[in-house]
C-alpha cells in the first residue's frame, strides 16, 4: 500500500503540476491531439494557465495535489458553483499513470467533493471527458457520475474532439 500524501495545492506547486497536466495529455491524448501541440506548445501553455490560476486569489477555485515521497503523483482542480445549469466544475483530474490503481483518483475526488460541500451552493457537480479517455470514464462512471450531454471540444491545436458532460446529481463520495 502506497503512503500518499493529500494537501491543498500552492502557487510554488505550478511547475510541477504544468509537467504533470502536460505529461498526462501526451499519454492520454495523442491519438486526439497533434503530435507538434503535444510536444512543443503544451508543456509551455500548460506552465503558463496554472501559473495564471495561481497568480491571483479565487475563493470558488481549490487544487489539491498528491505526493508520494514529495514527488507530485495526482493534483485535482475544482471551481464550485461554475455553472447556473450545472452547479460545481471538476475541471482537472490527473494521476501519473505509473500509479494508477492505487485509489488516488477516487480520494482527489472525495477530498475535493468534501471542500466543494462546505464552498458551493449548487448541489451538483460536472466535468467534460474527451470520449476516447476511457480509462477516466470508467473511472467517472464507477463514481457514480452520469453522462448527460456529448458535445465537440475545440482544442487548442485546432483538433476538434469529442466530449461527454458527466454529472453528479449531488456533491457525494
Amino acid at each position: 500500500m502506497l503512503t500518499i500524501d493529500y494537501s491543498v495545492a500552492k502557487p510554488e506547486n505550478a511547475m510541477d503540476i504544468a509537467a504533470l497536466h502536460t505529461k498526462s495529455w501526451q499519454r492520454t491524448y495523442h491519438t486526439m491531439l497533434k503530435a507538434e501541440y503535444l510536444s512543443d506548445i503544451a508543456p509551455s501553455e500548460r506552465l503558463t494557465v496554472w501559473q495564471s490560476r495561481f497568480s491571483h486569489d479565487n475563493d470558488k477555485q481549490h487544487v489539491i495535489i498528491a505526493n508520494h515521497h514529495s514527488k507530485l503523483v495526482g493534483f485535482i482542480c475544482v471551481y464550485a458553483d461554475h455553472s447556473e445549469e450545472h452547479g460545481s466544475l471538476l475541471d482537472n483530474l490527473h494521476v501519473d499513470s505509473n500509479y494508477h490503481g492505487n485509489g488516488i483518483a477516487k480520494q482527489l475526488i472525495a477530498l475535493a467533493m468534501t471542500w466543494l460541500k462546505e464552498n458551493a451552493k449548487h448541489p451538483s457537480v460536472h466535468l467534460e471527458v474527451l470520449s476516447g479517455n476511457q480509462h477516466a470514464i470508467k473511472v467517472y462512471e464507477k463514481l457514480g457520475a452520469k453522462r448527460i450531454k456529448e458535445g465537440v471540444w475545440h482544442a487548442p491545436c485546432g483538433s476538434l474532439v469529442d466530449e461527454y458532460v458527466y454529472l453528479w446529481p449531488e456533491i457525494t463520495l
